[in-house]
């Protein structure tokens, strides 16, 4: 019993295996078009920033986003491989298994026609039916004279099924050999693509090397923008702290002279009721009106003053790694804090994320909130939302389609993506919560 258990279960595993593997490989063939259609994109990017005839940093980004692209890909057709292996494995135990199956029920067969050949004429089945003790068992004869000829016809059905599973194994075994060699074909091709890209990345490195000077100066001329950004932010939310301070503080002297007065009014009817009673007059003393503590404490946060912001800010923050990406079109070049480019010396820091995308691309809202400030930056727009405690600035738009005080939803159009100082589109995407700027990228989430 326990034998025919661990069969049991072993079987049913191997059934779960084999019906998770086809969805196991369309989920990574699904992802490897994605991936593709991700490099297609960067191709086409790549395209128009070359022909600017001038290397930049964007230029490199783009070989490096497709080579990290590539290596995904790689990957992914790696696990597919595996995963078509495990199917030919499967196919092989599966058809040793009905092999065996299939011999034991031909040598059973072979057995019982042999048998019944050895008694086929009608006097041995004569003699085994009136050699019946009485009528009863002689039916019960008759049934299993039946049964097996019923047995035997399973028999010729069973050999029939098993050898027709037999076929569809062989059938699923070449299928399979010939998927993995179109795999192993895609992966020669992927090697050669991601080993041309390296030669280009190589190059391009090398013509950077030359003009490390000048891409240092347009780097200087870029933290000075990023400098007047971060001023600009800081300004923003410090008027946003000082006018909810000034909200608070007007909201608690409303409170406390609302509580002044309630408790003059107490003290005036309790001096009315003790009047009365010296002077023997018999008068119900008015109700006194409750006098409420005074409750109102000062707000840790002014920013979460109000309820509704409290409830943004909740929102936001559990929206963390799900937020959408500005742009449909783009990538992230530049990354939060410390930035090297391999093979030079040059190096910056910032605090925010760069998304390269084409010149035009339209820039949406990541989640809802109030437009706190639409501003100039050495001479692009960006644009600054608030969500409760946190903050999103747009930078280095060519333009706004929103205003100051406007409630904007998630996804809504806000503006468009300017030229950075190489000439390419570029945005910068900054993220605040209070007055501290923190990584936007682990907030977005994976496309």
């Amino acid at each position: 019993m326990r034998k025919v258990l661990v069969f049991s279960v072993l079987f049913l595993l191997q059934l779960a295996v084999a019906a998770q593997q086809p969805n196991e490989k369309a989920e990574l063939e699904k992802k490897r078009k994605e991936t593709l259609r991700e490099i297609e994109i960067l191709n086409n990017q790549y395209n128009d920033i070359k022909k600017n005839k001038k290397v930049s940093l964007g230029q490199l980004a783009v070989i490096q986003s497709k080579i990290r692209l590539r290596n995904n890909i790689i990957d992914n057709i790696n696990k597919q491989v595996n995963v078509i292996n495990g199917s030919i494995n499967n196919s092989y135990k599966e058809m040793r298994r009905l092999q065996k199956d299939l011999d034991t029920l031909k040598m059973n067969y072979a057995q019982n026609v042999v048998y019944a050949y050895k008694n086929r004429s009608n006097y041995d089945f004569l003699n085994f039916l009136f050699s019946a003790s009485n009528f009863n068992d002689a039916i019960r004869r008759i049934a299993y004279m039946r049964a097996y000829r019923n047995y035997r016809s399973q028999q010729v059905d069973a050999i029939n099924k098993t050898e027709r599973l037999y076929k569809d194994k062989i059938a699923e075994l070449t299928n399979n050999r010939k998927e993995k060699t179109a795999v192993l074909g895609e992966q020669t091709k992927e090697m050669d693509e991601l080993m041309k890209d390296k030669n280009e990345q190589a190059s391009v490195v090398d013509e950077i090397k030359k003009k490390e000077k000048e891409i240092n100066k347009t780097l200087a001329l870029k933290r000075k923008q990023a400098q007047q950004l971060q001023a600009s932010i800081t300004t923003v939310i410090n008027r946003e702290i000082a006018m909810a301070r000034k909200e608070a503080i007007e909201k608690e002297r409303l409170e406390r002279d609302r509580i002044a007065k309630e408790k003059a009014n107490a003290a005036t009817v309790i001096n009315e009721a003790k009047n009365n009673t010296s002077t023997g007059t018999s008068t119900t003393p008015k109700t006194n009106p409750a006098v409420k503590k005074d409750e109102s404490k000062k707000p840790v946060n002014y920013l979460e003053y109000n309820k509704e912001d409290i409830a943004l800010g909740n929102n936001f923050e559990s929206n963390k790694g799900k937020l959408p990406f500005p742009v449909d079109n783009g990538y992230i070049s530049g990354n939060f804090g410390r930035n090297t480019v391999p093979g030079t010396t040059i190096k910056y820091t910032q605090d925010f994320i760069t998304i390269s995308s084409p010149v035009g691309t339209s820039v949406k809202a990541c989640f809802d909130g109030e437009i706190m400030s639409v501003y100039d930056v050495g001479g692009m727009t960006a644009v600054t939302i608030k969500h409760g405690k946190y903050f999103t600035t747009y930078s280095n738009l060519s333009s706004a389609n929103v205003s100051k005080g406007q409630q904007v939803k998630t996804g809504q159009l806000i503006g468009k993506v300017g030229e950075n100082l190489d000439g390419d589109g570029e945005l910068n995407f900054i993220l605040v919560r209070e007055l501290q700027f923190i990584n936007p990228a682990g907030w977005l989430r994976s496309r």
